[in-house]
C-alpha cells in the first residue's frame, strides 16, 4: 500500500512540475520564441563563435538586431543579449528584448515587462549616449551598454 501510495504521490509531482526545464538549447529557444511571439528564427541562422577566454556564443544577425546567445559547456543557453544601433527602432529592440526575456527566464511577457520596468530598461529611458547599468532581479542580471552608435542589452543567469 505504501509503493502505491508513493508511486502515485511522485506521479502527481512530476505531473505538477515546472513545465519548461531552466537550461535548454537553442533549438528550444528558437522553437519557443517562434511559437509563443510568431518570430522566424532558424537554428540556421545562429553561428557559434568563441572568445579569448573559450566561452562559447551563438550569434545572429537579422533585422531584430545582432543577438547573442551565450553557452555553458553542455551547450544550454545562460544569457540572452541584443545589439541595436541607431538606425533601429528603440521601442522594436525592447520589445524583442521582452521577448528574448520571457522566453529565457520563463516568466509571463507581463511579468517580465514589470522586471524591465523596474530595471529601467524602457523606451524612455534608453537613449543613444554613453550610459551602463548593471541590476540584478533574482537570479537573473540585467545590463544595460549604450553609446552614441549602439545599445547592448543582455539578460544573464546569476
Amino acid at each position: 500500500m505504501i509503493k502505491k501510495v508513493t508511486c502515485i504521490i511522485c506521479i502527481l509531482l512530476t505531473l505538477c512540475g515546472c513545465s519548461q526545464e531552466e537550461k535548454f538549447g537553442i533549438e528550444q529557444f528558437v522553437s519557443r520564441i517562434n511559437e509563443q511571439f510568431e518570430t522566424t528564427y532558424n537554428t540556421s541562422d545562429f553561428m557559434l563563435g568563441t572568445d579569448r577566454n573559450d566561452k562559447r556564443y551563438l550569434f545572429c544577425d537579422n533585422d531584430y538586431g545582432f543577438t547573442a546567445l551565450s553557452l555553458d559547456s553542455d551547450n544550454s543557453i545562460i544569457g540572452v543579449g541584443l545589439l541595436v544601433n541607431e538606425s533601429m527602432d528603440t521601442n522594436t529592440a525592447i520589445n524583442t528584448f521582452l521577448n528574448f526575456c520571457c522566453i529565457f527566464t520563463g516568466n509571463d511577457r507581463l511579468s517580465q515587462q514589470e522586471i524591465l520596468i523596474q530595471c529601467r530598461i524602457t523606451t524612455d529611458t534608453i537613449k543613444y549616449a554613453d550610459n551602463n547599468t548593471v541590476i540584478t532581479v533574482g537570479k537573473y542580471k540585467y545590463t544595460v551598454v549604450c553609446n552614441e552608435y549602439s545599445v547592448t542589452l543582455f539578460c544573464d543567469r546569476v
